[in-house]
């Protein structure tokens, strides 16, 4: 693969990957939904608990729900590209937010995607997120 390929990649799997911070940032979780692939597989791990595709919109909507506010984003982003159409993202996260009922919160946590691009576009095929304690 040619440099000038891999290089267009990785920004665009970052560009990808600051879409869903922005979305998360929104709490908009039918959005964050939309960034995962609709392909058969796709799934999110967060701490061991694996959640298909089919469950990701009500997950989120329900964690979302109980927030006022959130403040998302992805830190020491590094793309690795495996072929034209696979990438994996690994990234430190930090979320600071407000719940309804006032709690602060304040986590951060290293997320690993595997991005797959289907009809041009890059999407989530699986993403495995570990809280840092």
């Amino acid at each position: 693969m040619a440099d000038t390929d891999r290089a267009e990649i990785v920004k665009a799997v970052n560009a990808a990957a600051d879409n869903l911070a922005s979305a998360i940032s929104r709490l908009d979780a039918e959005e964050v939904t939309n960034l995962f692939s609709k392909s058969d597989g796709t799934k999110y791990i967060s701490d061991g608990a694996f959640i298909p595709r089919d469950d990701l919109r009500e997950t989120f909507r329900g964690f979302y729900g109980a927030l006022k506010e959130m403040d998302f984003t992805f830190e020491k982003k590094e793309v690795s590209v495996l072929s034209q159409d696979i990438a994996v993202l690994t990234s430190w996260a930090h979320y600071t937010a407000v719940t309804k009922e006032g709690q602060d919160i304040d986590e951060r946590a290293i997320f690993t995607s595997v991005y797959k691009r289907a009809n041009g576009t890059w999407s989530i095929f699986q993403s495995h997120k570990s809280f840092i304690k």
